[in-house]
């Protein structure tokens, strides 16, 4: 068993070719997805970057594991054991994986950038391929293939391992992707959503990464544009400025797709591509435009926390000859559970190019590979196999999710069926009239509810329209979390909480790791073009009710 499990930083789904993005973005993955299985509604279980990776490599919710968040307390990961002993039923997943014989390497910048080395510690191997970590200076995609190459290379002759490669380019600021904007430009016109009604709908947030004001607070002033190669509007007042954010994200997109191609390359000359499997994800998405925020991770909703999983597996999803005749992703060639049954030449049903709207969380896919590597699944994990849905057989997936969030806001959303329920603990520096953190809506716009088929850019607060079904989802987030946080639910396995939430404990501190609330009010009013009378009465409104504990300076 071989696998090289691609991790890209901020890459949303719908961006990508083989989830019906038209622009040419994607080729190298769309080419993996129609020898896999497309899972259309996975969702990491914490976002954005820290929490998300710490989710994948302990296959625990942040609730359990600590890491709910990127400062403060909330950063910090609870190693379960004791002394110098870990604990069995909640090892690190790739740690896991090596005791059973799967050798476990990364390629990745992550531990060092968030000082989380509870994650480099999860592999055998860890490389960080430059010697200096942090900033979007120091890492680029370039830097890291090499050293995914070489190390390939070295290990095509070996059996049992898994290679994490983790590109980070796809998060702003967009460099190096000068030869890829015409390619993506030329190749179809960006998303029509936000139109010029929506934009000028945005306008009277508080915020930063929003449609009045996007960089930060602590860039904002003359020179704040030398740390983009790609420029970035100061602004969003037109369909210019969308584009201008979407056309730099799609071409690091690309760019980003030409390296996987040369890893891919890298196998088929060491006759190894047809044994490895490919799994192409992402720790979080990004907002262009979903509840007011540009480029950027900053809330509790799916342009955040949906992600792309996609799954390639050499005999489970594809035929391992590579002769059968897979039908194409989006074929109508499909079961109930929406998993394609075309036939090969011989009659053997195949489900490459298939894809599936079963909800699954992201760390799911670690007891996926225990699961086809024939090794046990620790009891105290959080996630659970979706290995039925590699195989083509009957598969439901999970009833419900929930997702926490945990910078510049905090708060957790409950996906179920086509609902979306959204808790805010802490709103940061945001509020938006008539849609969230507005004391003229129910529950002072904390609560938000949404239906994601007829509005699926989340524009619209059904909570007072809808008062059956926000009880419901609220419910089924208090249950949950109740069943995570008692001393005796579920009996069968260690309880982390026991009666505390990491993510409630840290907002007593607020999300203000990247935006300070002091120096947006300070720049609102010092400059009339950013900050209304009513966004100053507002943002003041949210300081007080959300006061940041003195000891949280930055």
């Amino acid at each position: 068993m071989k696998i090289l499990l691609v991790d890209i930083d901020s890459l949303r789904p719908d961006h990508l070719g083989c989830y019906g993005y038209d622009r040419n973005t994607s080729p190298t993955i769309d080419a993996i997805a129609e020898r896999g299985v497309r899972f259309d509604r996975c969702f990491v279980s914490d976002a954005p970057c820290l929490p998300s990776r710490t989710a994948l490599a302990t296959c625990r919710h942040g609730l359990n594991s600590g890491v709910v968040t990127h400062h403060g307390e909330g950063q910090n990961y609870d190693e379960p054991g004791d002394g110098h002993d870990p604990d069995a039923d909640r090892m690190l997943a790739f740690r896991h994986l090596a005791e059973h014989g799967v050798y476990t390497a990364s390629v990745s910048q992550f531990s060092q950038r968030h000082l989380a080395h509870h994650f480099s510690a999860s592999f055998q191997e860890s490389i960080t391929p430059t010697a200096t970590a942090g900033g979007p200076a120091t890492e680029d995609c370039s830097d890291v293939t090499p050293v995914a190459q070489s190390w390939l290379e070295r290990h095509a002759a070996d059996d049992d391992w898994l290679l994490h490669v983790n590109y980070w380019d796809v998060h702003h600021p967009y460099l190096g992707i000068e030869e890829f904007v015409d390619p993506v430009r030329d190749s179809g016109p960006a998303p029509a959503w936000p139109d010029q009604d929506a934009i000028d709908d945005q306008q009277g947030m508080t915020g930063v990464r929003c449609a009045d004001l996007w960089p930060d607070t602590s860039q904002y002033g003359p020179d704040w544009l030398d740390f983009y190669d790609w420029p970035m509007p100061e602004s969003v007042t037109d369909r210019d400025d969308v584009e201008r954010f979407v056309d730099g994200y799609d071409a690091s997109i690309r760019r980003v797709d030409g390296e996987i191609a040369t890893l891919l390359e890298t196998l088929d000359r060491n006759g190894i591509r047809e044994e490895t499997a490919v799994v192409v994800t992402a720790d979080h998405g990004e907002a262009f435009g979903e509840h007011g925020i540009y480029a950027e991770h900053a809330f509790p909703h799916p342009a955040c926390q949906q992600v792309p999983l996609i799954v390639s597996w050499p005999g489970v999803t594809e035929d391992v000859d590579g002769d059968c005749d897979c039908a194409g992703a989006g074929s109508d060639n499909s079961d109930s559970n929406g998993v394609d049954t075309s036939s090969d030449d011989a009659g053997t049903a195949t489900i490459a190019g298939s894809s599936t709207d079963a909800l699954v969380y992201q760390f799911d896919l670690v007891p996926t590979i225990c699961d086809l590597a024939d090794v046990p699944i620790p009891a105290g994990w959080d996630a659970e196999a979706f290995t039925p849905a590699l195989r083509g057989d009957p598969f439901e997936g999970r009833d419900f999710l929930v997702s926490g969030q945990g910078i510049y806001t905090y708060g957790r959303a409950v996906y179920r069926g086509k609902w979306l329920y959204i808790r805010l603990m802490h709103p940061g520096v945001f509020s938006s009239p008539g849609l969230y953190n507005d004391p003229e809506l129910p529950t002072d716009g904390l609560e938000l509810l949404h239906d994601l088929e007829s509005d699926p850019h989340t524009t619209r607060n059904l909570v007072e329209s809808n008062p059956e079904k926000t009880a419901e989802l609220r419910a089924t987030l208090d249950r949950w979390l109740v069943s995570q946080l008692s001393d005796d639910w579920p009996a069968q396995r260690p309880v982390d909480a026991r009666g505390r939430d990491p993510l409630a404990r840290t907002a007593s501190i607020g999300p203000y790791l990247y935006v300070d609330p002091d120096d947006l009010l300070e720049l609102y009013r010092e400059h009339d073009h950013l900050g209304t009378d009513a966004q100053i009465e507002a943002l003041e409104r949210t300081m007080k009710t959300f006061p940041r504990n003195a000891s949280s300076s930055r």
